[in-house]
């Protein structure tokens, strides 16, 4: 386990901004609090400085309300809130119909062109 503070100065971005990165970028799982002090996981670390090296390396993570099922079993329809439209995400064929009417992490991938996909967090391990 990799102390907060200690990543950080080794990156020599500020507390905030490796908050940030955190919240955007690594699951629930990847870091921890430990009587009172936080830390990475040796993933998560991993994560944040290809993250503050390559921003496009690592997707951002985004909660969502899933709201249908589409045509092609393989996607969802999602909504995140706080903004218009809807857009698929793309999730397990298996757990298409249990996911309708929850709210899931789906990674936001952006290529260099701009163009957007996203995925269940699922997916990504």
């Amino acid at each position: 386990m990799i102390p907060f503070i200690e990543l950080a100065k080794e990156l020599k971005i500020s507390n905030f901004q490796l908050a940030k990165l955190r919240d955007q970028r690594l699951s629930a799982d990847e870091w921890g609090v430990k009587e009172n002090k936080r830390y990475f996981t040796e993933e998560g670390a991993n994560k944040i400085r290809l993250a503050v090296q390559v921003p496009l390396a690592v997707p951002k993570r985004v909660q969502v309300k899933v709201v249908g099922r589409a045509p092609n079993p393989r996607y969802v329809y999602c909504v995140e809130q706080g903004k218009d439209g809807r857009f698929l995400a793309v999730v397990k064929p298996s757990t298409c119909d249990r996911l309708i009417g929850k709210h899931i992490y789906v990674d936001l991938i952006q290529d260099a062109n701009g163009g957007i996909t996203y995925r269940h967090d699922a997916l990504a391990k």
